[in-house]
């Protein structure tokens, strides 16, 4: 308990944002930017920039940076290091978070969530609790729509841990808009969706959306259709996290990708790993992070086929930063050879091939001296010849700037699998 308690904090310290606009833009509180974005260098200090490089190591130098918001318009999710604790702190000696539905009135003032669309209505400072009792096997979304667009509101979800709520998310971050979405494969759950606004809320809707949802390396049907990433019930557990950088109505993707970053944090867990830490997908509409303010964070990530993932450094940990001293040009930051420091080459080969595996990955990206570092350890694994060949064809493993800290993986859409994709164009990410 004392050590995840300990990983939090030092993915908060570590983390980075990924490819963002402006740090503006990201769902952290601004007055933490400058000093989150200056901790984001190399695990060695030898290694780091000057502090000009560092504030902008996390955006990508396509995008304009003029486009930032204006401080009343700055989106902030409220969440991941203390989140995160909380479920450690709350979850008592033996199996991590006990299953079982909570009795009724567990939270005072709760009401029970019908599916659909269900009135808000709250004074001012004050707080609604839509209580949804959830099946084995269910995704369930709950998306809350509002205006004005920029009305302070906080959507938190609580997780029943068999003893108590555990707050496992919480957002009021977007314009208009608060989502997120659980989902527990072990058993039936009980969670509650509270809404706080900072002023009277009435007249809008908290909509409940159940879907059938299982895990799994393959997927057979309904495999385009755009959910959101379920909120981790335990990362410990669940294998992916969450961060101060993370951005919840921008983790949106097709049902298969949704399946294999859960597929490959499981398997990751299994093998003792931390958890990895999953960013942008794609918008709540299919759109690319970022066009909901003006300001799209990629050239990509449309249809929820992109996901964008941190890497593992070799103190066995997962938060997002940079491996190696980096070059900045009119194309972006770059790896300078010979440069890579705290890379775990064996462990991201593993990753990745969880991901390859699954026959459905079109391309990746990633910084070419980190790809020089990966493919000896592909090699040392003895992956499966169809695994292997992904880490050296040149196309499923790709150098891109601004991949030093991060490897951005691709799924097809093609509703078929194939061996090399080479009828879907390329796309930068």
């Amino acid at each position: 308990m004392r050590g995840l308690c300990a990983l939090a904090l030092l993915c908060g310290a570590c983390g980075a944002a990924p490819d963002e606009v402006d740090d503006a833009s990201a769902d952290v509180a601004p007055t933490t930017d400058t000093a989150r974005d200056v901790r984001d260098v190399s695990a060695d200090s030898s290694d780091a920039m000057d502090a000009a490089e560092v504030s902008r190591d996390v955006m990508d130098a396509s995008v304009d940076s003029s486009s930032v918001m204006d401080a009343a318009e700055v989106s902030r999710d409220v969440m991941v290091a203390n989140v995160v604790r909380d479920v450690a702190d709350a979850s008592v000696d033996g199996p991590a978070m006990a299953s079982g539905i909570a009795p009724r009135n567990a939270v005072p003032g709760e009401s029970m969530a019908r599916d659909g669309s269900n009135a808000v209505s709250v004074a001012s400072g004050g707080e609604q609790v839509f209580r949804v009792d959830v099946a084995a096997g269910e995704h369930v979304q709950f998306m809350l729509r509002f205006g004005p667009e920029r009305a302070a509101v906080v959507l938190r979800v609580d997780r029943w841990n068999g003893a108590a709520p555990v707050t496992i998310g919480e957002t009021d971050g977007g314009r208009g808009l608060r989502t997120l979405a659980v989902f527990d494969p072990s058993g039936p759950r009980t969670y509650w969706a509270r809404v706080r606004p900072m002023a009277a809320l009435t007249g809008v809707t908290l909509t409940v959306t159940r879907t059938p949802f299982q895990d799994g390396a393959a997927c057979t049907t309904d495999c385009a259709r755009l959910l959101q990433l379920p909120l981790p019930n335990d990362p410990r557990v669940d294998g992916y996290a969450t961060d101060d950088a993370t951005v919840f109505r921008y983790q949106f993707g097709r049902r298969d990708l949704l399946m294999f970053v859960r597929h490959a944090a499981h398997t990751m867990q299994r093998r003792g790993a931390a958890p990895f830490i999953p960013q942008d997908l794609s918008q709540w509409d299919g759109e690319t992070p970022g066009t909901d303010t003006g300001a799209p964070r990629h050239a990509s990530h449309q249809r929820g086929k992109d996901v964008d993932l941190s890497l593992y450094g070799t103190d066995s940990l997962a938060p997002w930063r940079s491996y190696c001293t980096v070059v900045t040009n009119a194309d972006g930051r770059a790896c300078t050879v010979g440069s890579v420091r705290g890379f775990d080459a064996a462990t991201n080969a593993q990753m990745f091939a969880d991901f390859f595996a699954t026959g459905r990955v079109t391309m990746c990206f990633l910084d070419a001296q980190l790809i020089t570092a990966v493919r000896p350890a592909a090699r040392a694994a003895m992956f499966p010849t169809a695994v292997a060949t992904q880490f050296t064809d040149g196309t499923h493993l790709q150098h891109w700037p601004n991949h030093d800290n991060h490897i951005h993986v691709r799924v097809s859409e093609a509703a078929t699998t194939g061996s090399a994709f080479s009828w879907e164009p390329f796309e930068a990410p």
